[in-house]
This record gives C-alpha cells, structure tokens and sequence, in this order.
C-alpha cells in the first residue's frame, strides 16, 4: 500500500469526527452531543471534541446570561405594571433583598411596595449588564434608573427620580433561574414634579 492510500483511513476518520462536533453543537447538546459521547476513548484525544464542549459550554452560559437578562426585564416590569403577584414569584424562598428598604421575602417586597406605590405611575429600568455564570449560581451588576410619581394630592409631596446599580445574584432550580439577593445602591435622587395620567380607555 503507498503512502497515499495510507494516508485515506486517517483522513476519512478526521472527516467523520468534524461532521459529528458540528451536529453536537447544532443540537444544543441533545442526541448529537450523547452521538459523540459514545465514541471511543482515543476519539476524546481529538480536538474536535475539545472543541465541541468548549462550544457547548459557551451556548449553555450565553443561554443562561439571557434567562437572567429575562428575570430581571420581569423584575422592573411587574413592578411598573402593578403585576405585584407576579414580582412575588421571581425570588428564591429566602432571598437578601435591600432595596432601600429591607425584605425577607418576595412577597414582602411585592405587599409593601404595592402599598408604597400604589397606583403611581413609575418607569424602572436596568441595563448594562456584567453577568457572570458558575454552574447553578450568578451573579451580576446593573446599571439602574427609575422615575417614580405620585398622584396629585397624594400624601407624598415629590415623585423622584433615581441612579444607582442592582448588585444581585441569583440560583437555578429545577431549571429556572430566581433572584437570590438583589443590593440597590443609589448615587443620586432627584425630586419631581407629581403628576396625575391621563385615564386610559378600557381594553375590549
């Protein structure tokens, strides 16, 4: 046998073990990653597989990087929207949370707030994320503003309207990411103005 017929065994096999990584990560790690983990022993020597996990752990952190991103676009929505229910469920069962105010629980947040709040109109947002990914925990910074008014006539004199960051960190379980403790620190307040919205028209 030349050297040339020598070399095709070699080549197909190399063939084979790129065309398997490709459908692993294209799978997200279902049946073509549990394919590829039933290759043999050598084949864990080849760089495709090196390259293959290492992508499928990318997929999987930037997965849960959006599912956080997700929880915390809940977190100020259910508040701005008076959803106070909904802002109970996203902690854990015994979170840290210190937002000016401490609480032992999402459903202390959600109680007192809406009682804070009530039906003031107010816009929450957080943005710059750095988040970072260890398995079934994260942690992460915020960016954060918030505009808050109050009815006229309410028995608070201002609204406000407020910078700071969220230092948070959350825990996954039974796969789904929850709020663990969130920190707000404010660098600075303003006040404004009161202001009573105009009525909205009754959805049909």
């Amino acid at each position: 046998m030349d050297e040339q017929e020598s070399r095709k065994p070699s080549a197909w096999r190399s063939r084979v073990a790129a065309a398997t990584a490709v459908a692993a990560l294209l799978v997200g790690g279902g049946a073509g990653a549990a394919a590829w983990a039933s290759q043999p022993a050598s084949a864990e020597r080849d760089p495709a597989h090196s390259r293959t996990a290492s992508n499928t752990a990318t997929v999987q952190r930037l997965a849960d990087i959006e599912d956080i991103q997700q929880l915390k676009a809940r977190y100020f929505r259910s508040i701005d929207s008076k959803q106070w229910s909904k802002l109970a469920t996203l902690f854990t069962a015994h979170p840290t949370i210190d937002v000016g105010a401490k609480y032992s629980s999402g459903k202390e947040l959600a109680e007192k707030t809406a009682a804070l709040l009530g039906d003031a109109p107010s816009a929450h947002q957080g943005f710059l994320p750095e988040i970072k990914v260890n398995g079934n925990r994260a942690s992460a910074i915020w960016a954060m503003e918030d505009y808050v008014s109050f009815p006229a006539g309410s028995t608070y004199k201002n609204g406000f309207h407020g910078y700071g960051e969220y230092h948070d960190t959350y825990k996954r379980i039974n796969g789904h990411w929850y709020i663990d403790s969130t920190v707000l620190s404010r660098f600075r307040v303003d006040t404004v103005p009161n202001w009573t919205p105009a009525p909205t028209a009754p959805k049909k």
